[in-house]
């Protein structure tokens, strides 16, 4: 991303943040479909902003327009609890997790990742995300209360905007690192990041559409290094065909610097641009769910500060997955999954002496199960094999055993636990690779003290080994922070990170310390 486009993206969230108290005010019923709106309880139960339940009511205030749930979600009452009251914090309210309704597209981010540099994920987005992979029959309990790791003095009202809310939110910080290139040969120096996001959700009464944009800029001064640019966009449209059938419509946007310290990082640096459309279809069929979904997900690499750009890297993977579960209400839902793959690089090798074909067609099998308990446990747990065969058969196969799941645990009012196991298959251009097979898992713990007091600890671990050569990379991260409201608009926020990185690639590990503090901006 230039500096430019970081740059347009920090004004149109500062324009956002500083727009005037009246655009807030909301027109009862009005829009499309007459959304649902009326008076609250002041001890609503603040929630997901992408249509959960209405983040914006604070102790003596009512907001007739505000966001509700959109009771029509796809095998979800979309209810939420108005009656329990954080027991610290007075009236305030405290988050409450849905899973279906996550926000627009939102995709859990591992906290260790060897592949990309990138600002790590936001709890309340990070819940939002593993909820959201909670199995399409049960959708998660939505009348489970979970805390979001968020404080609630500054709860974001949102601003109205006919049958649409936008929530803006502006981050600016200033740091130190003792390794700011992230990478065998980095040195310390101060560094400072720009965070602006914008969120926008319908309210509707039975369809929905939320977008959302996240962006993170980080400098470092006086020096030669080239800032970090981050970028996610998505869209998600929910279609009710009717009671027993959902259309999702998909698209999303992603920008983020490739790791300087991977072995896939040796033309110099590459900003990576990942651009994906998907559509599903899911439909209940008695005590059963099904799911058919088409995907394009397809990726581009340019060089930054004249290094060139490695176009031999860009390719497009399309997918088709059919998915059947069980969708009794049960405690535990099982659920299978079969997909088949295809790979088409776009720079196209029609020499064998001088080229590499790495097209490639392939499937993946899944099986696993989702559970709740009620709202104080919840996720799911999936096995599977995924393969992928290479045009050129001097090629070992691109494939792995695949485990994959996603955890909510709520021990207490104030206390959410989240985990996540993912595994990735990646091509690569590495002479005598396929690709890679990461293997990564992580907790995180949000606490929060009052309503205007949180705070949050996380470890992560990740391993990618390449398919046909002796090379393996593994990343720990470990990660704290605090953050504290000052008013109903600012808080204060401050964070510490560990990284250690490690290859068996001679001289190529490192370790980085980082401390960050800034001030958050919403409404």
């Amino acid at each position: 991303m230039s500096r430019s486009g970081s740059l347009m993206l920090l004004i149109l969230a500062g324009l956002a943040v500083a727009a005037p108290a009246h655009a807030q005010q909301a027109v009862s019923g009005s829009g499309f479909g007459d959304g649902p709106a009326g008076p609250r309880s002041d001890t609503f139960m603040r929630g997901d902003p992408f249509g959960q339940s209405d983040p914006g009511l604070v102790e003596g205030t009512q907001d007739e327009g505000a966001a509700d749930a959109d009771a029509s979600s796809f095998g979800n009452s979309g209810s939420s609890d108005a009656g329990a009251a954080d027991p610290l914090a007075g009236t305030a309210p405290r988050g409450t997790i849905d899973g279906l309704a996550a926000g627009a597209g939102e995709e859990a981010i591992p906290l260790a990742d060897t592949r990309r540099a990138q600002p790590i994920q936001p709890f309340s987005e990070r819940l939002r995300a593993v909820s959201r992979r909670a199995p399409l029959g049960g959708g998660g309990n939505p009348d489970a209360l979970v805390f979001d790791g968020d404080t609630t003095r500054d709860a974001p009202r949102g601003i109205r905007l006919g049958s649409f809310l936008l929530y803006p939110e502006l981050y600016t910080g200033l740091g130190w690192s003792s390794n700011r290139a992230g990478d065998a040969s980095g040195s310390s120096g101060s560094e400072y990041r720009i965070a602006p996001s914008l969120r926008l959700q319908s309210d509707w009464s039975r369809h929905s559409l939320g977008v959302n944009l996240r962006g993170s800029y980080t400098g470092y001064p006086a020096s030669s290094l080239t800032g970090d640019p981050n970028v996610t966009a998505d869209a998600l449209l929910r279609l009710e065909m009717s009671e027993r059938t959902e259309l999702d419509v998909e698209g999303s946007y992603g920008l983020s610097m490739e790791d300087r310290g991977t072995a896939e990082s040796s033309g110099g640096d590459q900003n990576i641009h990942q651009v994906g459309a998907g559509l599903a279809l899911r439909r209940q069929i008695g005590l059963f769910g099904a799911e058919l979904r088409g995907r394009v997900d397809s990726t581009h690499y340019s060089g930054i500060d004249g290094a060139s750009s490695q176009t031999d890297r860009d390719n497009a993977l399309f997918t088709g997955t059919l998915r059947v579960e069980t969708n009794t209400g049960a405690t535990l839902q099982p659920y299978a999954e079969a997909s088949l793959l295809k790979r088409r690089y776009f720079d196209r090798c029609d020499n064998a002496v001088t080229c590499v074909d790495r097209d490639s067609t392939g499937y993946a099998l899944r099986a696993g199960v989702g559970f709740d308990t009620g709202g104080k446990l919840s996720g799911d747990l999936a096995l599977g094999w995924r393969s992928e065969t290479l045009k050129d058969k001097s090629l070992a196969r691109l494939e792995g055993l695949t485990v994959d799941g996603s955890l909510v645990w709520s021990p207490a009012r104030l206390t959410t636990v989240t985990g996540l196991v993912n595994t990735t298959l990646s091509p690569s251009d590495i002479a005598g690779t396929p690709g890679s097979v990461t293997y990564s898992g992580d907790l995180r713990i949000a606490q929060g003290f009052s309503d205007a007091l949180t705070g949050e600890v996380g470890a992560g671990y990740s391993r990618t080994d390449y398919a046909g050569i002796s090379l393996t990379e593994q990343e720990a991260r470990a990660t704290s922070a605090l953050t504290y409201a000052l008013t109903s608009s600012i808080a204060l926020q401050g964070r510490y990170t560990f990284r250690r990185f490690s290859s068996t690639t001679p001289g190529a590990g490192y370790s980085a310390s980082e401390i960050e503090a800034g001030l958050r901006f919403r409404r």
